[in-house]
């Protein structure tokens, strides 16, 4: 007769109860919650800094289109004492254009006026004529320089202050243009100041 043996020690489960399958489902929510963050973080880090870096090749690129404009407005002479007047939003002065703009005239003197058109920052011109055309004016050409922009304030510095308004014969020493860009951050860009150059015939 054959006895069969009997285990009677303790008798394992195959699985996981309930309460410690919500514990892990808690403890994983927790995790994808902080990579979430992490994540969302990161991309918000990076997307600002790209934007930051754009406004600034933005702005380093306007300064170095205006600057040589500005520097080298036509100061006229005796009998043409008034190339350059302003207001606190706006400017037209006569320059030469860079190359690459879209001039008949070989010397590129043109009539330039910069302005702020809601949130825009044009530059429109026209060749300079020494005498009144005939017929209907030409149109401006325009360009738009910066966009969007929330405010452009100019300045003009002569006799040892900085004025709001330009209206004077000839041109002032210094002239600084402040722009604001719509940024939740609220950062200060540089100004652009330029000292005008008086040559006569420049």
């Amino acid at each position: 007769m054959i006895r069969r043996g009997r285990y009677d020690g303790p008798v394992s489960d195959a699985g996981f109860t309930l309460l410690e399958l919500l514990v892990v489902l808690v403890i994983f929510g927790v995790l994808l919650a902080m990579l979430g963050q992490g994540t969302y973080f990161g991309v918000t880090v990076f997307e600002r800094q790209h934007r930051s870096i754009g406004e600034s090749e933005r702005l380093i690129n306007l300064d170095g289109l205006l600057r040589p404009m500005i520097e080298q407005a036509d100061p006229g002479s005796s009998l043409d004492t008034r190339t350059l007047t302003g207001t606190h939003h706006g400017m037209v002065f006569r320059t030469r254009l860079p190359e690459g703009a879209a001039m008949a005239s070989a010397d590129r003197l043109a009539d330039v006026r910069l302005t702020r058109e809601g949130d825009v920052l044009l530059l429109s011109w026209l060749p300079h004529r020494h005498v009144m055309p005939r017929g209907l004016p030409d149109a401006p050409q325009k360009a738009v320089l910066l966009s969007p922009i929330s405010d452009m304030e100019i300045s003009y510095f002569a006799h040892g202050q900085w004025l709001a308004e330009w209206a004077a014969d000839g041109l002032p020493d210094l002239v600084r243009i402040h722009i604001v860009l719509p940024d939740q951050e609220k950062r200060i860009w540089p100004d652009i100041v330029v000292a005008l150059v008086r040559n006569p015939g420049n």
